[in-house]
């Protein structure tokens, strides 16, 4: 899958030119608050105070949306559905004001809103903050700003059907996520913020187990192939923990000016864990060694909380959002991981045109040297020998200086 769209210059950069940009996907008004990536990578989403978004990645097109914001506020959360045995695709999404909707697309390409109603959240808070799909069992999870985890099982046109509605006191969800899968269906993980307890459900809606972190998350992604669990601690940075065991395994440090919430997630097959930041800088982790990787710079010093990561034609691709104070276009970027590092095209015409000048004014001193100054040709031979290792140390020179490494662009 190839991305055509055209990309204007921006101050945008992977400082290791390791990811370039790829395409730049237009529309969505004020800042993103919210991201989500089909399955196949054939779809983006976007959410914000406008609604929300959809667009056609291959080709960076915008696809018309059924439906504005109305009554039911700004778009939150995201999830896509597929079903193993049906080729329409489905875009869930819950809004501040507790509505849960559902658009679907026909063959005809055509989405249409096949569901929309308010859900009953917690005394604090309607707002949905957090969904989830398992195309597995065709479950979706659904929790509010406060107390209320609710699970749906979505029938063939795509209409979620209550199975479970649990209200769990003094827990303030921030995401959640689905976990181990037994005979009746899978677990529910509901990730709380303040109290930093992720709360794990069965297919009845009880509580089987709940487990402190001693941490303000900010939010999570769960990875039950690799057994691994992610968290944003929004005063430290990535968290990876052990599923199996719940062993908290490494913290990966994210500078930051205050504590907001920052998005995280798995790539490149789980070997790399991605964060978001408050000042416009996407963090790049080996999820082994626990060293930065890479890091891509937005452009604009600004928070950066919305990121997904998905796969084009096996190619490592990572789409962010800029989620700050913003009354115009929110930016959605989309990279793409390089075979190779990039070169810097005009640093390197600049080295070559140095190395030039200075082969030529080492070959006019050879010149006058063997014919006017009539030098011996033992003398000359020790000439080049010392004219081959001044060009052998200028290349080397050349090509550090051309690994060019932002080490400071005063991020914070």
């Amino acid at each position: 899958m190839k991305l055509f769209h055209k990309v204007n210059s921006l101050p945008s950069q992977s400082t290791q030119h390791k990811y370039k940009l790829r395409a730049i996907l237009s529309g969505h008004r004020g800042a993103v608050a919210c991201l989500a990536v089909h399955p196949l990578g054939t779809y983006v989403s976007s959410g914000g105070d406008y609604g929300t978004y959809i667009w056609h990645l291959a080709t960076s097109q915008s696809i018309r949306a059924p439906a504005g914001p109305g009554d039911r506020g700004a778009t939150t959360a995201l999830v896509w559905m597929t079903r193993s045995n049906d080729s329409d695709d489905g875009l869930a999404f819950g809004t501040e004001n507790g509505y849960l909707c559902v658009w679907k697309r026909s063959q005809t390409e055509e989405w249409r809103e096949v569901f929309c109603r308010r859900l009953n959240g917690g005394e604090d808070g309607q707002e949905i903050v957090g969904i989830a799909y398992d195309a597995g069992s065709a479950q979706l999870a659904v929790v509010h700003r406060s107390q209320v985890v609710h699970r749906f099982l979505m029938n063939s046109s795509m209409h979620p059907n209550s199975l479970s509605s649990k209200s769990i006191s003094n827990h303030w969800p921030q995401s959640v996520g689905f976990g181990q899968t037994d005979a009746r269906g899978p677990e529910i993980w509901s990730i709380g913020r303040e109290d930093g307890v992720i709360h794990i459900l069965n297919v009845n809606g009880t509580i089987i187990q709940s487990w402190p972190t001693e941490t303000i998350i900010g939010h999570a992604v769960i990875n039950i192939k690799e057994d691994a669990l992610i968290l944003d601690d929004v005063a430290q940075g990535v968290v990876l923990f052990k599923i199996s065991g719940l062993e908290r395994v490494r913290t990966f440090a994210v500078p930051s000016r205050e504590r907001r919430s920052r998005n995280v997630a798995f790539h490149d097959s789980g070997n790399t864990l991605i964060s978001g930041s408050d000042h416009g800088v996407i963090y790049l982790f080996d999820r082994r060694t626990g060293d930065v990787v890479d890091t891509i710079y937005m452009g604009v010093k600004d928070w950066v909380q919305s990121v997904v990561t998905t796969e084009l034609d096996n190619i490592p691709t990572i789409i962010l959002g800029q989620s700050g104070d913003n009354t115009g276009e929110g930016q959605i970027q989309v990279w793409q991981k390089q075979s190779t590092p990039a070169v810097d095209v005009t640093r390197r015409s600049s080295l070559l045109e140095q190395t030039s000048w200075v082969l030529c004014a080492l070959l006019t001193s050879l010149f006058v040297l063997e014919h006017i100054l009539d030098l011996p040709m033992t003398n000359l031979k020790q000439f080049v020998d010392w004219v081959m290792i001044l060009l052998k140390n200028f290349r080397v020179n050349a090509i550090q200086e051309n690994e060019l490494v932002i080490e400071d662009l005063d991020y914070i």
